[in-house]
């Protein structure tokens, strides 16, 4: 198997069961992780990990709370988190200012998308 055919496979549907994730396929396979496999999702909260986003048209899942973005094609393929000081303990202050100024900076050099201006019609005087 390839990268092209793990990148098509897609996921359906998502639940937590006592320490493991599982990822059930539109293929009908389903997905048993252990949730140590990633830890942010390990500490998190049944809410916060129920509080998820499908992307890239159902091929990843995104957890906005705890920062954590999984692949299906990296779940296939074994990948695990990272165990860095930095995943550990997600972005810094000093990360999320410097982000945070980059996206403020990035806004300000957007303009505003305005409507064509409608040109006046001409009136006919008899």
């Amino acid at each position: 198997m390839d990268f092209l055919d793990t990148y098509e496979v897609k996921a359906k549907e998502l639940k937590f069961a006592n320490d493991f994730m599982d990822v059930y396929l539109e293929d009908g396979r389903m997905l048993r992780v252990p949730l140590d496999w990633y830890p942010r999702l390990e500490r998190a909260s049944e809410a916060q990990r129920k509080k998820f986003k499908w992307i890239d048209d159902h091929r990843a899942m995104h957890w906005p709370a705890v920062d954590e973005d999984i692949s299906i094609h990296g779940l296939l393929k074994g990948v695990r988190a990272p165990r860095s000081k930095a995943y550990l303990e997600g972005p810094s202050k000093e990360t999320l200012r410097w982000r945070a100024e980059i996206e403020a900076k990035d806004r300000a050099k957007r303009t505003p998308l305005r409507a064509p201006r409608k040109k006046a019609a001409k009136t006919k005087h008899g």
